[in-house]
């Protein structure tokens, strides 16, 4: 399970992503694809309650 903690993870991770947005199901790469776009969800989720909370 991949987590992104900080805004570079999170670069870092949508660079990655971006990369290997096309991989072919069944592919190593698309489950890093699917891990990767859980964890820049759930960070941006995360982003906007603090937004809302501090806001």
């Amino acid at each position: 399970m991949i987590k992104i903690t900080n805004e570079s993870e999170y670069e870092k991770a949508s660079e990655r992503a971006d990369e290997i947005y096309n991989a072919k199901p069944g592919t190593p790469e698309k489950k890093e694809l699917d891990e990767l776009l859980k964890a820049i969800k759930e960070y941006d989720e995360a982003f906007i309650r603090m937004l809302k909370e501090n806001g």
